[in-house]
């Protein structure tokens, strides 16, 4: 599965994950870059598989786009896992360690996550109100 049908589904799951949870989730438009607002924040998602290592690589991570929160939704064969952070940490690398994608290009990065430090998706809808609402 191609990177974009991949950040579709991804990006699908979530919408649907966290209404059914009581959040507010909605997209501008096909043409927007933010990929969802989440309780009137601009959030930005990854969506990867788990590797035979055991982690997972969120591509084309860009901090040239408009957004609050880098959320990265990572799928196992058996669970479903995520990470999220403000777009600060991600640009100051305290979401770990930005590499570019491309020599010579300074625009898109990956982002790799052992699955130590991902999240159960159980706890997303949790981690939105805490989070969320610690900014309010």
């Amino acid at each position: 599965m191609d990177n974009t049908n991949r950040g579709e589904i991804g990006e699908h799951f979530l919408r649907r994950y966290l209404v059914r949870n009581g959040m507010s989730v909605s997209s501008e438009s096909r043409t927007d870059p933010t990929d969802l607002i989440i309780e009137n924040r601009r959030f930005e998602v990854k969506t990867a598989s788990e590797d035979v290592g055991g982690n997972f690589q969120f591509n084309h991570v860009r901090l040239d786009r408009r957004y609050d929160y880098l959320l990265c939704l990572g799928i196992s064969p058996s669970s479903i896992w995520f990470n999220a952070w403000r777009k600060g940490e991600v640009a100051e690398e305290r979401a770990g360690s930005l590499v570019r994608m491309a020599e010579g290009q300074s625009v898109t990065f990956k982002l790799t996550k052992r699955l130590a430090d991902m999240r159960p998706i159980e706890a997303l809808p949790e981690w939105v109100r805490t989070t969320l609402a610690d900014e309010s």
